[in-house]
């Protein structure tokens, strides 16, 4: 859309689209500043500050009514941005209050590990709050950097191991990604998503082969985010490393946002009845969840077990994309909430009864 200086106004900005996040990443700020001057806090005063910005973004999403576009048309808050945002602030709300048990782990301690955590948030709103390719690379990488220190602020060995492992994964998905966003705007000089599936839906075989090309890319790039088979390899190590509230976390959250931006990119294929792309999808589905599920059978290691176990949940959420229809797409956020009690309950049971030795 092409914009005159003179005519922006604060109704085409519509900065209200931009609240839920931006309260996320004020909440991240206070806390580095109040830390820069008085560092000897208790650190329940970051986790109850943490939880008082979650709900005010999860407030702020409450009074939202009906698909709004805002800020030069970036940010897109249709009915699934806003309840997969609900879903992404409840979660964290869940993970977060950990923190105020007597059990603590060591990066409890840090008030950076609380700012880290609404940066995380935030990130994953933006990517599932707009149609623009850029902003949800964007989105996601900010969310993955905050990610990795995490991870690695669990100060041990296997978290170290975790976090350079998971770093070093997400470099290979984030080129898969570029190249196939790039080929996207060769095809259609547009990074909004419904202009390109517009676009490549009128064109010729010869457009559309490319567009398939570019549509595996991005595939390999998103299947990295939710671990599909065989993009799952980080999943098992990484959660092993990482602390066992925060694995659980890692087992929702980011998934959610993957599942949303796929539902979104690969519209045009599913909507078009596209037989090939549907066979192959549903290949890697049917092999997730086999072989996900095969080789939890054989862990020794209870966070490895429910890893695999998260990874065959992945592979039957991405069965409700595929189907591809209103009901389908209700059952998949119906799906993700229940899991979402059940896996942060799981993991925090291993939390709970976890031993100094063991």
């Amino acid at each position: 859309m092409d914009f005159n200086i003179n005519s922006i106004t604060l109704e085409l900005l519509n900065f209200e689209t931009l609240v839920p996040m931006l309260i996320l990443i004020s909440g991240g700020l206070f806390i580095l500043v109040v830390d820069l001057f008085k560092n000897d806090l208790d650190k329940s005063f970051y986790t109850v500050t943490t939880v008082i910005f979650l709900v005010g973004s999860l407030v702020f999403l409450f009074s939202f009514n009906g698909s709004s576009r805002g800020f030069f048309d970036l940010i897109f808050l249709d009915g699934f941005a806003i309840l997969g945002q609900v879903i992404i602030v409840v979660a964290s709300l869940l993970f977060i209050v950990l923190s105020l048990t007597v059990k603590r782990f060591h990066e409890h301690r840090y008030p950076e590990y609380f700012a880290l955590f609404l940066f995380v948030v935030s990130g994953y709103q933006f990517a599932i709050s707009t149609e623009n390719l850029i902003l949800i690379f964007l989105g996601f990488e900010t969310s993955g950097l905050a990610l990795y220190t995490m991870i690695a602020m669990h100060n041990r060995d296997k978290s170290f191991e975790a976090a350079i492992k998971y770093f070093t994964m997400s470099l290979m998905a984030t080129p898969f990604y570029a190249f196939g966003a790039m080929i996207f705007y060769a095809l259609s000089g547009s990074i909004e998503i419904s202009q390109i599936i517009s676009f490549i839906v009128i064109q010729d075989s010869y457009s559309l082969g490319y567009a398939i090309v570019a549509m595996i890319f991005i595939f390999g790039a998103l299947g990295f985010k939710i671990a599909m088979v065989p993009f799952h390899t980080w999943t098992p190590d990484v959660y092993e490393g990482a602390s066992s509230p925060l694995a659980g976390y890692m087992s929702i959250v980011p998934k959610l946002a993957g599942f949303i931006v796929m539902m979104r990119v690969f519209e045009l294929f599913l909507q078009n009845g596209t037989i090939w792309a549907e066979n192959i999808i549903l290949i890697i589905i049917v092999i997730t969840m086999t072989i996900a599920n095969v080789v939890a059978l054989i862990q020794k290691d209870v966070k490895r077990m429910l890893a695999y176990s998260s990874i065959s949940h992945g592979g039957f959420a991405m069965a409700a994309i595929l189907i591809n229809t209103p009901e389908s797409n209700s059952a998949l956020f119906l799906y993700w909430i229940t899991f979402m009690f059940t896996n942060l309950g799981a993991f925090s049971m291993l939390w709970i009864s976890r031993h100094k030795d063991n």
